[in-house]
């Protein structure tokens, strides 16, 4: 009688362990409109030439009339402060809508 009890509370433990392991789900970091990924790619060229890491940066992207922003920012920067605050130096890259070619990039002071 006692090995059929302790079997059956190893059996409950495994099932509770596994239910509880299917019903967690793992941290949103972030979450985005996928029409915004096009303009980051268009960006990334631009990035890559200056060698900025994007792992270090918070990403924005911004739409305007006839251009799209995409913008770098460090995780640390004062939000309310003016220009670049933070560890990294801020970058932006403005980007035409029409064609997807990059206007201009510039490091913001």
């Amino acid at each position: 009688m006692k090995r059929f009890t302790w079997l059956a509370l190893l059996l409950a433990l495994v099932l509770c362990t596994a239910a509880i392991a299917q019903t967690s789900r793992p941290k949103l970091d972030t979450q985005f409109p996928g029409a915004a990924l096009k303009w980051v790619h268009a960006a990334e060229p631009d990035f890559q030439r200056r060698h900025l890491d994007l792992d270090k940066y918070n990403v924005s992207v911004e739409d305007e009339r006839d251009s799209v922003f995409v913008s770098l920012t460090s995780p640390d920067a004062d939000p309310h402060a003016r220009g670049s605050s933070g560890t990294y130096p801020d970058y932006v890259v403005e980007i035409s809508k029409k064609d997807l070619k990059v206007l201009r990039s510039y490091y913001v002071r």
